[in-house]
């Protein structure tokens, strides 16, 4: 077994017998022709996200009647990762700690990598995923001493309307040695990105942060630090367009006449010039900022 995979084993077992733990949820059997659709996110060896955020179906890859991390790691690859699971990914099956990652994104670093099932310690790949659960994945920046700090915000999908402030809180994951489980600290003076560029805005001593106003679109929102390694976290925003409003899809100019909801999937309703694009033709439906919109034309 793998350095750091043993050393998280150990931790959890001691957190299982602090907690009184007796086991995990049990795995939903399933049909190999079923999926699910998860988010998964994945940093390389250089701490660079090279996944972020991304739906990924998920089916029961190995067939052993359950949908697992393994199974929607092995997804990820083969939808996101140039040459497929085959040669980005790989795991084997330990006698005392069950199945692990041998390879994350192309990276063979010894078995340092860490893995989150909805900011939650997985114990292996075995462990279960369910519909919309948030995978995240890592290699390890520090193999030596593993100092790299897990990151995450209060929310990894957020959607608001356009004008308003969005408002996040970034905590870090330490282990309470004195409690024997791990803990969640709020992560002071980290860098805020939106798109990958930096805002200006820092996190503050309780881990808050507010983004002014944004536009209307779709954005996602991470972190930096100059003072620490750390797992970086994610968050896509979807910023609603205002009622009345003009939007841009595919260079076609349509006007919201309906909002509808990231949250539950309503739809929303815009209108279509044919005289403002051109003559140009019209699709039924349109995708913006995670709403799907009906098309109405008026001329």
């Amino acid at each position: 077994m793998k350095k750091l995979s043993k050393f998280l084993s150990m931790i959890l077992i001691a957190a299982m017998i602090v907690t009184g733990f007796t086991g995990f949820a049990g795995n939903a059997k399933v049909s190999a022709a079923d999926e699910i659709k998860v988010y998964v996110t994945i940093a390389d060896d250089t701490g660079k996200q090279v996944v972020k955020q991304k739906t990924v179906e998920v089916s029961d890859v190995d067939e052993d009647g359950a949908y697992t991390v393994y199974d929607a790691l092995y997804c990820a690859h083969e939808k996101y990762f140039k040459g497929g699971a085959e040669e980005g990914f790989a795991a084997y099956s330990d006698p005392d700690y069950g199945l692990s990652l041998t390879k994350l994104w192309g990276v063979e670093n010894g078995g340092s990598y860490g893995y989150m099932v909805n900011d939650a310690y997985a114990w292996n790949l075995a462990d279960p995923v369910s519909e919309k659960d948030q995978i995240n994945a890592y290699c390890y920046v520090d193999t030596a001493t593993f100092s790299d700090k897990y990151t995450h915000f209060n929310t990894r999908i957020k959607s608001i309307s356009e004008g308003k402030t969005l408002k996040l809180k970034l905590t870090y994951i330490e282990w309470d040695y004195m409690a024997g489980v791990p803990k969640e600290v709020p992560f002071a003076g980290a860098k805020i990105l939106v798109n990958e560029k930096e805002t200006g805005l820092v996190t503050s001593k309780k881990g808050y942060v507010k983004i002014p106003a944004i536009q209307c679109g779709s954005f996602y929102v991470s972190a930096a630090s100059d003072d620490s390694l750390i797992i970086a976290p994610a968050c896509v925003v979807f910023v609603q367009p205002l009622k009345g409003e003009t939007i841009t899809v595919d260079k076609l100019q349509y006007t919201v006449t309906k909002n509808g909801k990231v949250s539950t999937g309503k739809k929303g309703k815009v209108t279509f010039s044919k005289s403002a694009n051109g003559d140009k033709e019209a699709p039924k439906t349109i995708e913006y900022a995670g709403v799907t919109y009906k098309v109405k034309v008026v001329d």
